[in-house]
């Protein structure tokens, strides 16, 4: 059986609860498991998998930057085999990798993340000005030659590669190439684009938790699931259901080795 290959930050990975390591501590996936009754819904790899008959390997990691990402990929690169299928799901571009100096480990840093910039062997300021300098919009150039090397690369050994990204800086359906190629996953949507209601019409989490798609009612993300009661923007059991129907319909459509 081929594998689908996902990568990517939390908006990809697995529900990631502290499951009591850390007594009395908890996080929104903790939370979120108690409300359903002990369970997670699948997320949307896990779906997209059994729709196209693949086993499923997802390398994502919540928190990650997309340098963090690119290297999930290059981890298993030699691993992906003929006929399999790569989702990447790129994100924010304000993410960036620094040395944690204590630990002696690479660490993902976020916007507004907050974290000890002393192991960084950083001050604050200097964090803070690297964050500036990272809205920068040719930050995105990086992130488009980092998938032309893996559309080349997968293209050589038989296997397909799709892109999307919650980060619309790096593309958008806007950008008639990126529109007019089957590798890019984006709101191609008329109704969506041409609507008045939609504010961000080239978002791609905007796009999926937008009310359209639950019958007039938000249900897309955790804290609407929960009628807020947890506070959580990350996709709960419909977002993924809906995600995963969008990416479907695109790469069962495009695809040639699902349609050989």
């Amino acid at each position: 059986m081929s594998t689908l290959w996902t990568f990517g930050c939390s908006f990809t990975a697995e529900y990631d609860p502290i499951d009591n390591i850390f007594p009395p501590y908890e996080n929104n996936f903790d939370r979120y498991k108690n409300w359903r009754g002990g369970s997670f819904p699948k997320t949307w790899p896990n779906i997209l998998a059994e729709k196209i008959d693949y086993k499923v390997m997802n390398c994502a990691m919540g928190g990650a930057s997309n340098y963090h990402i690119f290297n999930q990929f290059i981890n298993v690169c030699e691993l992906i085999q003929k006929d399999d299928i790569l989702v990447f799901g790129w994100t924010q571009l304000g993410r960036f990798v620094a040395i944690n100096m204590v630990q002696n480990l690479i660490c993902q840093v976020l916007p507004n993340g907050g974290g000890d910039y002393d192991d960084l062997g950083m001050c604050k300021k200097t964090v803070e000005e690297i964050l500036v300098n990272r809205t920068h919009p040719l930050w995105k150039e990086e992130v488009l030659n980092w998938i032309k090397f893996i559309n080349v690369f997968t293209e050589k050994i038989g296997v397909e590669a799709y892109h999307w990204t919650s980060d619309d800086r790096i593309f958008d359906a806007e950008n008639k190439e990126i529109f007019n190629s089957d590798r890019f996953i984006v709101v191609r949507d008329p109704g969506a684009i041409e609507s008045e209601i939609f504010v961000d019409k080239h978002n791609m989490m905007w796009y999926l938790t937008h009310q359209d798609h639950y019958g007039g009612i938000q249900r897309g993300k955790i804290i609407d699931e929960t009628n807020h009661e947890i506070q959580d923007g990350h996709m709960g059991e419909f977002g993924q259901i809906v995600q995963s129907e969008m990416f479907y319909d695109h790469i069962s459509h495009v695809s040639k080795i699902l349609n050989k």
